[in-house]
């Protein structure tokens, strides 16, 4: 991490379907401890503009207008879940540390990349293939994809939890969906990761193997942490050690 004496923003990433609001308990945990935390809201979420060909891009773009902003005031550590890996690691260039300062001209950077059980995945590739699924072509899909059924996301949660979490979901566009990363962050950004033991959304399985693709290429040793039992949303399910987790990440002993 950069010398920067002031903490570094999260910046807070949702997946598909998702929205800021899921993580409404993470920022308010993470305020109480010192750090500042935004979410931007994906457009390719429920948006009125969403098209056939609305893909990551304008998400891409969101964040990385999100990111500079914050980067006027302090180091950045990008936390994206799940989706929110691939458009996160596509706004990314430009935005280390190296890149940063080769010129003089900046002292913030974003720091780390603090994967929630995400896809973070080379460039060029896409989610089917992190899944070792065959590809979809979204010509042939709906604009719009529904969420997928009630137990895939919050199955660990209590009933009433579950229902409120799931009723807050949104249709997503079906080529953000299926669109490729556009640059290896990892290569040049430190990765963390933490791994969800039961996420039925991204098997540990996966999100071991997508750890495993990346060390040959990443910058440095890439930290991994596990929450046991977990499913797919750690910050409803398993605030705390979330929160341990990026004050980790952060530089934080914890």
């Amino acid at each position: 991490m950069s010398m920067n004496k002031i903490r570094p923003t999260f910046v807070l990433v949702h997946g598909a379907w998702h929205s800021p609001a899921h993580f409404e308990s993470l920022i308010n945990s993470l305020t109480e401890h010192g750090y500042k935390a935004v979410a931007p809201n994906l457009p390719s979420m429920a948006n009125a503009h969403i098209s056939p060909s609305t893909d990551c891009t304008e998400d891409a773009r969101t964040i990385r207008e999100t990111i500079l902003t914050e980067l006027e005031s302090a180091d950045v550590i990008v936390v994206p879940h799940s989706y929110g890996g691939i458009p996160t690691t596509s706004a990314l260039k430009g935005l280390d540390t190296l890149s940063r300062t080769a010129a003089g001209q900046h002292k913030t950077s974003v720091v780390a990349i603090a994967a929630l059980t995400s896809f973070i995945i080379p460039a060029g590739t896409d989610m089917r293939q992190a899944e070792q699924r065959p590809p979809l072509n979204a010509a042939e899909m709906p604009a719009t994809l529904d969420p997928p059924p009630l137990d895939i996301f919050f199955h660990e949660l209590p009933d009433a939890e579950k229902e409120k979490w799931t009723a807050m979901l949104k249709p997503m566009a079906s080529a953000a969906l299926v669109d490729k990363c556009h640059f290896s962050a990892h290569e040049v950004i430190p990765l963390h990761y933490l791994m969800a033991g039961a996420d039925k959304a991204i098997p540990l399985e996966t999100q071991e193997r997508m750890v495993d693709t990346l060390r040959s290429t990443a910058v440095g040793e890439i930290r991994t942490e596990m929450v046991e039992g977990c499913g797919h949303a750690p910050f409803l399910s398993r605030v705390e050690e979330t929160v341990a987790f990026l004050r980790r990440t952060a530089g934080e002993t914890v």
